[in-house]
C-alpha cells in the first residue's frame, strides 16, 4: 500500500538531501547549467561509488542523485568542491537561474544574454541577505530565439524582444537597457525579502505593481500571455550544437559518463543543460549515435513524462515509468501525456494535454490538468488509456476539465 503523498515545499539541493523509498536524493545545480565534461565524469563516477548509479534530469535542468546514505550524501558534496561545483548551501540555493542552453550560441538568441546571466549569477552569489528567498524562487533571462521568448518562466524574468530588454514580475514590467539588467532583477528579489513574501510571484501574479513600487523602479502593467511551448532540443540545433536526452530523463552513471567522454573527444567539453531535460552538447556535428539517448526530434518519447514512481517513492504502488513509455507511440503528435504516481505531479506541476494519475485501482484520466485535479475517468489500465488515445476520446472527444485555473509551480 502506498504512504499518503506529503508536500514538503522544497527541493533536495547539493547540501540538503532529501529522502525517498530508495535512499536519500542529492540534486546538483550546474551553474548556468553548465558543466565540464571532467565535471561530469566525476559525478557519475561519485555517483557510483556512494549512492544507487541513478541520475534524474529534473525540469530545471538539475541533475538529482539517488540512493545515497545521510553519510555518503555528504561524502559527495564534499568530494564536488574539488571540481569546482558545490559552493556553500544558502549561496547555491539562491543562484537559481534559468536560460537557454543555446543563449551564446544560437545567432537568434539576443547576444546580451549569456552576459547578463553571468553577471545575475554573481550578483546572487553575493547577496547573502537573499537566502531569505522562499524554496523553489527562480529567476530566468530570455534571450529568445529557437527557444522563443516566453518560454522561460520564472519568478522574475529578464526577456529580450526586437533588441529591447524589460524585467517581468508578476502582473508588472519595466524597460531597462541590458547592462541594467542584473541588478534590477536583484532589486525586486529584495523587495519580495523586505515585505516578507511567501508566495512567489509565479504563483501570485498581482503583487508584481507592488514589487516594483517598493523597489522604487517605474513599471507598467502587464499581462500574462499563454507561454510558448518550450521546444526539444534534441538533434541538430542552431550555433553548431547536437541535443539529446534520456528517456524519461533518467540514465545511468555509466550514460553520463559515456556521453562526457564523447563531449570531450568529439564536442567542445561543454554539456548545457536547461529546461526541458535535454543536454546540449556544443561542438557536436552530425548525428552522433550515443547509446541509452534520445536522438530523434521525432521520437515518440518526447511526448511522455512521468515521476520515479514506485521504483523510488512510496507514495505510490504504480510503476509509471514502464507505462508511460509503453503509451508513448500512442500519445497523438503535438500532446504531451503525463504520467504520475500520486496528485502531487511531481514530474509536470503544470498543466497537460493528457494526464493520468495512479490511485491504487488504475489510473485516473483528465484532460489539460493538473495532477492535482479530479480526474474524468477512473480505475484504467494501461490497455484502456491506449484504447481511449487511438479512439481519440483521450484527447479530443473527452471534455476539457473544467476546475478553474489553479497556478503554476
Amino acid at each position: 500500500m502506498s504512504a499518503p503523498p506529503t508536500v514538503r515545499g522544497w527541493c533536495p539541493g547539493l547540501h540538503t538531501p532529501m529522502e525517498a523509498a530508495d535512499g536519500w536524493l542529492v540534486r546538483v545545480r550546474p551553474p548556468l547549467g553548465q558543466l565540464t565534461a571532467a565535471q561530469a565524469e566525476a559525478i557519475a563516477h561519485a555517483t557510483t561509488r556512494l549512492g544507487n548509479g541513478r541520475i534524474e534530469l529534473t525540469s530545471r535542468g538539475n541533475l538529482q542523485l539517488r540512493g545515497f546514505s545521510p553519510e555518503t550524501a555528504q561524502q559527495f558534496a564534499c568530494g564536488l568542491r574539488d571540481c569546482g561545483l558545490g559552493g556553500e548551501d544558502a549561496s547555491e540555493r539562491r543562484r537559481a537561474v534559468l536560460l537557454s542552453p543555446l543563449a551564446g550560441l544560437d545567432p537568434a538568441c539576443d547576444p546580451h544574454t549569456l552576459s547578463i546571466a553571468r553577471a545575475l549569477d554573481a550578483h546572487l552569489a553575493a547577496a547573502a541577505h537573499l537566502s531569505a528567498l522562499p524554496a523553489k524562487f527562480v529567476m530566468g533571462v530570455d534571450g529568445g530565439g529557437y527557444v522563443p521568448a516566453g518560454a522561460i518562466r520564472a519568478d522574475i524574468t529578464a526577456c529580450a524582444k526586437d533588441g529591447h530588454w524589460h524585467v517581468t514580475c508578476g502582473n508588472a514590467r519595466s524597460a531597462c537597457a541590458p547592462d541594467a539588467v542584473p541588478g534590477l532583477m536583484v532589486r525586486l528579489a529584495e523587495a519580495f525579502v523586505r515585505i516578507g513574501g511567501t508566495i512567489r510571484p509565479l504563483r501570485r501574479r498581482d503583487i508584481g505593481m507592488a514589487l516594483f513600487a517598493q523597489a522604487g523602479i517605474p513599471a507598467e502593467p502587464h499581462d500574462d500571455a499563454p507561454a510558448p511551448t518550450f521546444p526539444a532540443l534534441v538533434g541538430a540545433l542552431p550555433g553548431g550544437c547536437y541535443g539529446v536526452t534520456p528517456p524519461l530523463g533518467r540514465m545511468g552513471a555509466h550514460d553520463l559518463s559515456h556521453l562526457a567522454r564523447r563531449c570531450a573527444t568529439d564536442g567542445a567539453g561543454i554539456m548545457r543543460m536547461g529546461p526541458g531535460r535535454a543536454i546540449v552538447l556544443p561542438g557536436l556535428a552530425g548525428a552522433p549515435d550515443i547509446a541509452g539517448f534520445v536522438t530523434d526530434p521525432h521520437d515518440p518519447r518526447l511526448r511522455i513524462v512521468a515521476c520515479i514512481g514506485r521504483q523510488g517513492c512510496a507514495c505510490t504502488v504504480a510503476d509509471v515509468g514502464a507505462d508511460a513509455l509503453a503509451l508513448a507511440s500512442d500519445v497523438p503528435w503535438g500532446m504531451r501525456l503525463h504520467v504520475s504516481g500520486c496528485p502531487k505531479g511531481c514530474a509536470n506541476p503544470g498543466r497537460c494535454d493528457i494526464t493520468l494519475v495512479a490511485d491504487g485501482t488504475g489510473y485516473g484520466l483528465c484532460r489539460d490538468a493538473r495532477a492535482a485535479d479530479a480526474p474524468l475517468l477512473r480505475g484504467l489500465d494501461v490497455a484502456q488509456v491506449r484504447t481511449l488515445l487511438h479512439e481519440g476520446r483521450a484527447s479530443a472527444d473527452t471534455p476539457q476539465h473544467q476546475n478553474g485555473e489553479k497556478t503554476p509551480a
